[in-house]
């Protein structure tokens, strides 16, 4: 028989096996609750991390049409009125003038002197002659320029596949909120992550309904479900889902809770691409910023939150219009609208972007920054601290030129050459634009291919083709910096330096390789500019062999070709692989005077919310070319413009303004164009993903699309003809034989050159008794002078 002394002992292990349990169980659910917490922190940071472009320069020159500044004023929410503006964000415009009231936020930074004092003001000026800015004023104090505030592109917890755009809770309309708060939870304000009387209210009606009519999950129980959990539908999923709710309701204030919501539901599908949040919903379905919502839309929104693919407004406008119907009614149930907003919201049609844009600007430029940002940070928490705001270098009004004029060329291409068209979305002709800033090298604007949504692979950076043509000023840049040992005189090579163009035989691995010019035309004995201005393979191989294929890579390398290069003949004809990004920065030097910019292609600035910069990454410019250097080459490249492949670019900027080089591959794989101008540099490639053979060549197919781009770029910010630096001296030469002309030469040219660079003067021409005659009449002519 069981004795209390014999049972004593017993309960006593039973009671600290359940203390034992007890105890273990709750420090596995307070270690469970501790990881979740710094999770959902880590993704409440990420996901309030924005990513804006470059703030819209205003300087003296800047067309106010061109670069659209009254719609980036709407993007930025500044509000146009009649009169003066007399607040902060309102700007009023008129035929001489654009008065902007600054809000405190927007504040933008002086480029230069004139600037206010250190709290700024908050009133700017542009006076305008015709559309373009000619004087900036702030607080009626003259500067040399300013920028506004940068546009939010996206979040940096912006995940693969989704188009996604971050908002404020503040940015969302007060209708928007009360249409969400409607659909999905209207108690949020009153409960503690877990509505109790809404499970009973959903379990009641989906019991009479005899299907799932109600749904019970509160707005913090969707979050954490996207943030932290698997889709799988098990009770103990659903039971942490609701412990995990009560947490962070408890942890976070309700506004912060109801912004991750906002910004975390997903609200359909457009192809690959997942739309994440009312930001990105906005710019699809409706072509708008949030601010911009109106009653109707965002009943709409909230309305397809319960099945966004079946609600979809695009595939099912029909059942769209009947959710945002109910949703309507039950906003005015809840007394949030009046009968009159009900109707006249729900008498407007569901109208919605048949092929809407996607929810954030530039991209594949966004893909850049995030790869930047991983790169320069990994795991480090620098980015793990809500409100960090990353200044890019983009400019909005530059990406909207590159994509359409991408969108453009190819449909022009494709409507051309019959033979270029492909059904299928995969197989089409592509095209990659990148536009740098030469004193930077940061990206300005970035186009990876013709359509983000059917692909998202970035050819502009990830693309590695031949640059074919294209690497020739690499060849010429060597020649022209180094003394030529197969030289006859050993001198050194200039830009009238003769080479000969005749077909030419190399033995290459024991087997004879013989490069031919384009559509086999030779042209005999031509000078080193000529060789380069049209692009002649025969006289670059002899430029090459004159400098050595060595130094011909050695140079390359020192400019910025990352990728690997041999030392083999074909290198100096472009056959070997680099991505257009890696050959537009190995172009930089020669647009801004020499200087090889390193570190962060896109990355600006970085601030935390209290105020913090953190570095950005990135190394000081090197110096690979003289001034005069850079000049020099400038000089030929301007001369593909003026006479040589590139002639039907002439008439978009003034003479002076443009240089640059077309490149073609042997096989018409690839087409190329790299241009610039002083103030902007930009590469266009265009091929087939598959490297299937177009027949075009660079001057066909990719120098078009470069003329739309600087057309409207050069539009927008004029650019100034090319200072002329110190080392650099002009003289007139003759043409047959490359030495400085007397005035009995036949054919004489204005040629450039390095300062103590210049050939002899010309004895082919004129006798000595010319000669004596000549020396004659100019001293006759000096002493009537006196």
């Amino acid at each position: 028989m069981w004795t209390r002394r014999r049972i004593a002992p017993i309960l006593t292990i039973a009671a600290a096996v359940v203390v034992v349990v007890i105890g273990v169980s709750g420090a596995a659910l307070l270690t469970h609750t501790a990881v979740e917490l710094g999770r959902f922190a880590r993704a409440d940071a990420r996901r309030a991390t924005f990513i804006h472009a470059a703030g819209q320069p205003l300087v003296p020159g800047v067309s106010v049409r061109a670069v659209d500044l009254a719609g980036t004023l709407a993007r930025l929410k500044y509000v146009e009125t009649r009169a003066s503006p007399t607040g902060p964000g309102q700007f009023r415009r008129t035929s001489g003038a654009w008065d902007i009231a600054l809000r405190s936020d927007g504040e933008p930074r002086n480029t230069g002197p004139g600037g206010g004092n250190a709290q700024g003001p908050d009133r700017l000026r542009l006076e305008l002659r015709g559309d373009r800015i000619a004087r900036v004023l702030r607080n009626n104090q003259p500067l040399s320029g300013t920028a506004l505030e940068g546009e939010v592109l996206t979040g940096a917890g912006e995940r693969s596949g989704e188009d996604f755009r971050p908002v404020r809770l503040a940015e969302v309309p007060m209708t928007v909120l009360r249409a969400f708060l409607a659909a999905e939870d209207h108690r949020f304000y009153e409960h503690r992550g877990l509505d109790l009387r809404g499970l009973v209210r959903a379990a009641w009606a989906n019991a009479r309904a005899g299907r799932v009519k109600q749904g019970g999950s509160t707005i913090t129980q969707q979050l954490v479900k996207n943030r932290l959990l698997t889709p799988r539908r098990t009770f103990l999923r659903k039971l942490d889902e609701a412990w995990l709710a009560t947490v962070i309701d408890w942890r976070y204030p309700k506004e912060r809770i109801l912004e991750g919501y906002l910004n975390e539901i997903y609200l359909g599908q457009r192809g690959p691409l997942s739309i994440r949040g009312v930001g990105a919903a906005a710019r699809a379905f409706f072509g708008k910023e949030v601010h911009q919502l109106t009653l109707a839309e965002g009943a709409l929104l909230a309305g397809i939150t319960r099945a966004p693919n079946s609600y979809s407004p695009t595939t099912n406008p029909g059942r769209a219009r009947e959710r945002r119907d109910a949703v309507l009614a039950r906003m005015r149930e809840l007394g949030w609208i009046n009968e009159t907003d009900q109707k006249t919201a729900a008498a407007h049609p569901v109208r919605v972007r048949s092929t809407p844009p996607p929810g954030q600007t530039a991209p594949y430029f966004t893909d850049l920054v995030q790869e930047e940002l991983e790169q320069r940070f990994g795991d480090e928490p620098a980015l793990e601290t809500r409100g960090v705001h990353v200044v890019t270098s983009l400019d909005v009004a530059l990406q909207r030129f590159a994509e359409a004029a991408v969108a453009r060329g190819l449909d022009r291409l494709e409507t051309r050459y019959s033979r270029l068209r492909r059904s299928e979305l995969g197989d089409k002709l592509q095209a990659a634009l990148i536009a740098l800033d030469p004193a930077t090298g940061h990206v300005r604007a970035l186009a990876g291919g013709r359509d983000y949504i059917a692909s998202q692979f970035n050819r502009a950076t990830l693309g590695h083709r031949q640059p074919g043509s294209a690497f020739k000023p690499f060849v010429y840049a060597a020649a022209l910096a180094v003394r030529a040992s197969s030289d006859e005189n050993n001198r050194v090579l200039t830009a009238a330096s003769l080479v000969d163009d005749t077909p030419i035989v190399r033995n290459v691995d024991g087997k004879p390789w013989s490069p031919r010019n384009y559509e086999d035309r030779y042209e005999g004995r031509v000078s080193v500019r000529r060789a380069l201005v049209a692009s002649l393979n025969a006289a670059t191989l002899r430029v090459a062999d004159a400098v050595g294929l060595d130094q011909v890579v050695a140079t390359a390398q020192a400019l910025g070709i990352d990728s690997h290069l041999d030392t083999v003949p074909a290198v100096t004809l472009g056959a070997f692989e680099v991505t257009p990004l890696e050959l537009a920065r190995a172009y930089l030097p020669f647009a801004n005077g020499g200087l090889s910019p390193r570190g962060a292609a896109t990355l600006t600035a970085i601030h935390t919310a209290d105020g913090t910069s953190l570095d950005p990454g990135g190394e000081a410019a090197k110096t690979v070319l003289s001034p005069a250097g850079a000049y020099l080459m400038t000089s030929l490249l301007g001369g593909v413009i003026d006479s040589g492949t590139a002639t039907a670019a002439r008439g978009i900027a003034p003479a002076g303004t443009l240089a640059g080089k077309t490149g073609t591959t042997n096989d018409a794989r690839d087409a190329w164009f790299v241009g610039y101008a002083p103030n902007l540099l930009a590469i266009v490639w265009v091929g087939f993903d598959d490297a299937h053979a177009h027949g075009l060549s660079g001057a066909e197919a990719a120098l078009p699309i470069w003329m739309d781009f600087m057309r409207q770029a050069l539009d927008a910010y004029p650019a100034s003809p090319f200072p002329v630096p110190s080392g650099i001296t002009f003289a007139d030469i003759d043409t047959t034989n490359g030495k400085l002309a007397n005035r009995y030469c036949p054919a004489v040219a204005r040629e450039t050159f390095l300062a103590g660079t210049e050939p002899p003067v010309c004895t082919d021409h004129g006798g000595p008794v010319d000669q004596v005659v000549d020396w004659w009449r100019r001293f006759r002519n000096w002493i009537r002078g006196r």
